[in-house]
């Protein structure tokens, strides 16, 4: 497991360090996006030693940013610079903390291009961190 992005990652996100929050895309189908991020003492969504829910809700982001950068490679287009429209549903059970690594599901809930609705799901072994719904515009 990484505990940061390679350049592979780079390659499909518009993201850079030091925000870049994914670290490695574990698996990617049409309707789901797996990654994993090993949280780094100096990640700047950090506070109190503890990974504010705003970097959650940016991983799940930059996960689904992942699996499409990665699905649109696979079909020879160039990965989509997109943001965040709008996020609702936010359950909130626990912060990791830095050294934690933590699991994030992205389902594809809608698509109607360019904008996507997604629902993210992190996880900290099987203990469940946040979930919520994001819209994205691609």
């Amino acid at each position: 497991m990484r505990s940061k992005p390679d350049d592979d990652i780079l390659s499909l996100i518009p993201h850079r360090e030091p925000f870049v929050q994914v670290g490695e895309l574990v698996s990617a189908s049409d309707s789901l996006f797996v990654t994993r991020l090993t949280i780094r003492p100096e990640n700047m969504l950090l506070k109190n030693g503890r990974f504010m829910e705003s970097g959650l809700i940016e991983n799940i982001a930059q996960s689904a940013a992942l699996g499409f950068g990665y699905l649109g490679r696979e079909s020879g287009q160039e990965p989509k610079v997109g943001y965040i429209g709008a996020i609702s549903r936010v359950e909130v059970s626990t912060l990791p903390v830095a050294g934690d690594t933590i699991t994030t599901y992205v389902t594809v809930m809608h698509r109607l291009e360019p904008v996507v609705m997604v629902h993210g799901v992190c996880y900290r072994g099987d203990e469940k961190l946040l979930e919520g719904e994001i819209k994205l515009v691609i």
